[in-house]
């Protein structure tokens, strides 16, 4: 290692570093997750979610956030090599490709409705947005059918997610947690087959024009 580092200039070296650590943060992070949830894996915290041995919430924002902190982890891991690889020589590589929530929310940057516009920030585990009327959000999302949608307005806190805890009288794709703890179906219609794109957009939209949702 030491004769390798000899070779590198000090500046790539150092970027190696970098990542290395941001590597080694993000998987004591998870580690913590699971610990905290007293899980051995994600699979075993979403089982707990499912059968109630885990509340739903914060479980399955645990579950997302160790979801995208494995993505941003394996990420790092490509961004990691590649760099090694251009140190020993590989001049001409290409850095590899965004992957997970940096390229959801590349994609997302020229689409946000007007009121989000140039509030966006990407966080190793969602995307925050805040909007010119105040809202909070941040998204976590995993697949087009797995997903956290949190947000604050005046002071309280909503959610719209997916997950699989079954609740009376609703049978929409997501539902909503309302601040006084009540449940309420997913006002917001998604496109048929929407991708990640498609359900974050739809949010911020139907934020954009009620930050309740229509549903006070």
């Amino acid at each position: 290692m030491n004769a390798f580092f000899e070779r590198v200039e000090p500046e790539t070296a150092s970027a190696i570093a970098d990542v290395s650590r941001r590597m080694f943060d993000l998987r004591e992070r998870r580690k913590r997750l699971l610990a905290e949830t007293g899980s051995e894996s994600a699979d075993d915290m979403l089982a707990a979610v499912r059968d109630g041995s885990l509340p739903e919430h914060p479980g399955y924002d645990a579950w997302l956030a160790v979801q995208l902190i494995g993505q941003r982890e394996e990420a790092l891991r490509e961004t990691l090599q590649w760099r090694c690889l251009i140190a020993n020589g590989g001049k001409e590589l290409l850095p590899p490709p965004r992957s997970g929530m940096a390229a959801l929310a590349h994609r997302l940057k020229p689409s946000l409705p007007p009121g989000f516009a140039g509030g966006m920030q990407l966080h190793h585990d969602g995307i925050a947005f805040h909007s010119v009327s105040g809202v909070n959000a941040l998204v976590r999302i995993v697949t087009p059918q797995a997903w956290s949608l949190e947000w604050q307005w005046a002071g309280e806190r909503w959610r719209l997610d997916t997950a699989p805890v079954e609740h009376p009288g609703i049978d929409t794709v997501g539902h909503v947690h309302r601040p006084d703890g009540s449940l309420a179906a997913n006002p917001v219609t998604l496109p048929p087959e929407a991708d990640a794109l498609a359900v974050v957009l739809e949010f911020l939209k139907a934020l954009a024009q009620s930050p309740t949702l229509g549903l006070i």
